[in-house]
């Protein structure tokens, strides 16, 4: 049995590894009770202490840790893993199995890969969540509200599950916007919060839990719209020259493979929320179908360049293959996209407020 006061709590696991060498570099983020307590009288000190070890099995990391830390190490409840971008390159086939195959760690748990030296992220401070690793789970609770099931796609069971298919697997990228590690007392003489701060913007595309690839934001976003995970998005249209941002919502994806025309059919449905309008002129019936209209060939011209774009660097990012599409044909198969969209919310006024003349 295990007492509390004798564990050290692993937040966030971190590793990078050497593609020449095969050394693994392995950081792990432990919390500090005293760093965290809000009670008067507490010790305080730094909300988390970083250790960093070098091996080159996993498998030996917790005998190594039992040099340096008074605490025997504790890792059920790591909030996130954080891979090097080279390590992922390599492939995380070998860490996936460790894993699996260890009763105590859990792969159920969010995984993010940086293309920043883990040294600087893993030694820096977060704004509103001291605990960095609880500040990377609220950005993906947040991420989660916009998807079906309330489920944000980025878990480390989900790069295990996908080594069996063909449709890659997309993992978030977490970018550090510094280039040194920015401590507590940097943050308190810097009200600029966007320095030195961690956010998510591109992915990582993964084959056979192997990185191949990135994609931005755009093409992520329609990633998680066409394979029906995406509930919620804002999308810009242009109508007569002017800027319409509307906010998709309820979003439907209905897919069926046509093997004998070898065609993918996706029928997209969604309800409209008009959020920012441009026009000068009247929400009328007429502006409303307008905005439908343009919404529709959006998605719809958006969906065909994803596919040629996807195709041509031969990632089959709508899992045609696993539909039953052999190696050969999938790349020749028609994609049909078709959007059926309905504005139901415009907001408190269908009239834009105008200036008078000469004021």
């Amino acid at each position: 049995m295990k007492e509390i006061n004798q564990l050290a709590i692993v937040n966030i696991a971190a590793a990078d590894k050497d593609p020449e060498t095969g050394l693994i570099t392995a950081y792990y983020q432990v919390i500090n009770p005293s760093g965290v307590s809000s009670r008067s009288g507490s010790s305080g000190g730094a909300a988390v202490y970083t250790y960093e070890f070098t091996e080159y099995s996993s498998a030996r990391f917790a005998e190594k840790t039992s040099r340096v830390m008074p605490r025997q190490y504790y890792t059920p409840q790591i909030q996130c893993y954080v891979i090097s971008e080279r390590y992922a390159r390599q492939g995380l086939v070998d860490l996936i199995n460790f894993l699996e195959h260890d009763p105590e760690h859990r792969t159920n748990v969010d995984i993010v890969i940086s293309d920043e030296p883990l040294a600087v992220v893993m030694n820096s401070f977060t704004v509103l969540e001291r605990v960095p690793g609880r500040y990377i789970r609220s950005l993906f609770e947040l991420h989660s509200r916009n998807f079906h099931h309330g489920e944000f796609p980025g878990r480390l069971n989900e790069l295990a599950k996908g080594i069996n298919f063909h449709q890659p697997t997309i993992i978030p990228i977490l970018d550090y916007s510094g280039k040194q590690p920015a401590d507590k007392m940097d943050k308190l003489e810097n009200i600029n919060a966007s320095k030195d701060s961690m956010s998510f913007s591109d992915a990582a595309v993964f084959i056979n839990a192997r990185m191949v690839g990135r994609i931005g934001v755009e093409y992520k976003t329609l990633f998680y719209i066409l394979n029906g995970k995406l509930m919620k998005f804002v999308e810009p249209v242009e109508i007569d020259g002017t800027n319409v941002d509307v906010e998709a919502q309820n979003v439907r994806v209905k897919r069926r493979y046509d093997r004998s025309a070898n065609r993918l059919i996706l029928n997209i449905q969604a309800d409209l929320r008009v959020l920012s309008n441009n026009q000068d002129a009247n929400l009328t019936v007429h502006r409303l179908k307008e905005i439908e209209t343009a919404f529709n060939e959006a998605l719809q011209q958006k969906s065909r360049l994803f596919d040629h774009w996807s195709k041509k660097r031969e990632w089959d990012m709508l899992g045609i293959q696993d539909e039953g599409a052999d190696s050969a044909s999938w790349r020749h198969t028609r994609l049909e996209v078709k959007v059926k969209s309905k504005v139901t919310t415009t907001g408190n006024t269908g009239a834009p407020y105008k200036t008078k003349e000469g004021i």
